[in-house]
């Protein structure tokens, strides 16, 4: 047996940015295997890689094995040892440690110079008041009635028009608006979408993917979430607000005997609801002047976005199977082995009431009497 010829040549690649790879000996990974890990190597650790990575040490397997392809390969740089990799996440951690203590002291001196209490109470009215006039749109394009278009439309302009008056006195640029730690909506919006994944849709999906198979397939396939998709004020997308979802996954409980505990036990959902979004459920479950005429749940579930309604909606009533006509059975029965004589008086007896009837054989050798077939 010839043994076998190995080719002696070192595989090789060139990547976008014009740098050529070569892979070590001990790996086996492709050229193109290579290429698309490089390409995830720059981003893994990004909120867009981890969107489905929602099965629990799912991370920690995908960034080993894109490590693993990509240190399968050299580009020519000088080789570091185990201690220059440790010098070096030693020093990495020392400059994000840094940069961290200086983003909080620029919060903090953003805040103490910046931060107007009555100012950011306005902006959140903005945010909630604009909600309420996408809600009532929404109900305005498919009313019940033409009573109830004109109050959905009526709420709408004067919510809009109250959020003009909000903006001209608080500044046309709501995101410079910090709150009091001197975050800006812009940096609270990466923090929230980091959240509503780890904290919301992962769990999720874990949950559905053994108990609610709609709900999980629904999730599953919502497209990934960028930072100006999120609200500031929660970890909800901000286009949730205009249906009145939103998700305050970090609220504490109102304290005990305070003003706030006791309208939350008169008003449910009101507590847990974000600031910016509509509060128009609260205020239809409360009753009133303002309710929308003839306004129902199932009005309200029909309007929802198709992921909306099966991530919150109820689930779709399942048809009633139709009834199963019920299975032919025999006039009449004669069984194999009786007596010659009681066979005869059954079948007179049974001509007497069925004389149209027929005769077939039926099971173990046994005479059965059947309606007589249609002649054509």
């Amino acid at each position: 047996m010839s043994p076998t010829i190995t080719d002696p040549r070192p595989v090789m690649v060139t990547a976008p940015n014009g740098i050529i790879w070569t892979r070590r000996p001990e790996a086996d990974s492709t050229p193109e295997q290579f290429l698309a890990a490089l390409r995830q190597f720059l981003t893994m650790h990004s909120v867009a890689a981890a969107w489905n990575w929602w099965r629990d040490g799912q991370a920690e397997q995908e960034r080993a094995r894109i490590e693993r392809i990509v240190f399968g390969w050299d580009n020519g740089a000088p080789a570091r040892t185990e201690a220059d990799a440790k010098a070096f996440a030693a020093d990495y951690m020392k400059t994000v440690r840094a940069d961290m203590a200086k983003d909080r002291r620029a919060r903090q001196r953003r805040a103490s110079r910046q931060y107007d209490q009555e100012r950011q109470k306005d902006r959140l009215r903005v945010l909630r008041l604009e909600s309420d006039a996408a809600f009532f749109a929404h109900v305005a394009a498919k009313p019940s009635s033409p009573e109830q278009r004109q109050a959905a439309e009526q709420r709408a302009a004067a919510a809009m028009k109250e959020s003009a008056g909000l903006r001209d006195r608080i500044g046309r640029d709501l995101e410079r608006v910090i709150d009091a730690q001197g975050s800006t909506p812009a940096e609270r919006r990466e923090h929230h979408l980091r959240s509503h994944i780890n904290y919301w849709r992962h769990p999720r999906l874990r949950e559905w993917s053994t108990s609610d198979k709609r709900r999980f397939k629904a999730l599953l396939a919502m497209p990934p979430l960028r930072p100006e998709d999120m609200c500031s004020e929660c970890e909800a997308p901000s286009s949730w607000h205009d249906f009145d979802f939103s998700l305050r996954l970090f609220h504490p409980a109102p304290e005990p005997s305070s003003r706030a505990e006791a309208l939350a036990r008169l008003m449910p959902g009101w507590w847990e609801r974000c600031p910016a979004c509509t509060a128009y459920k609260i205020e239809h479950v409360w009753g009133g002047s303002r309710t929308l005429p003839g306004f129902t749940g199932d009005q309200y579930v029909a309007m929802l976005p198709p992921l909306l309604k099966a991530l919150f909606g109820p689930p779709p009533e399942r048809r009633p199977k139709p009834a199963q006509a019920p299975k032919p059975k025999p006039l009449a029965v004669i069984p194999a082995g009786i007596p010659l004589d009681e066979v005869v008086a059954r079948l007179a007896e049974a001509q007497k009431l069925h004389p149209q009837a027929e005769v077939r054989r039926g099971r173990g050798d046994g005479w059965e009497l059947w309606p007589a077939t249609p002649r054509t």
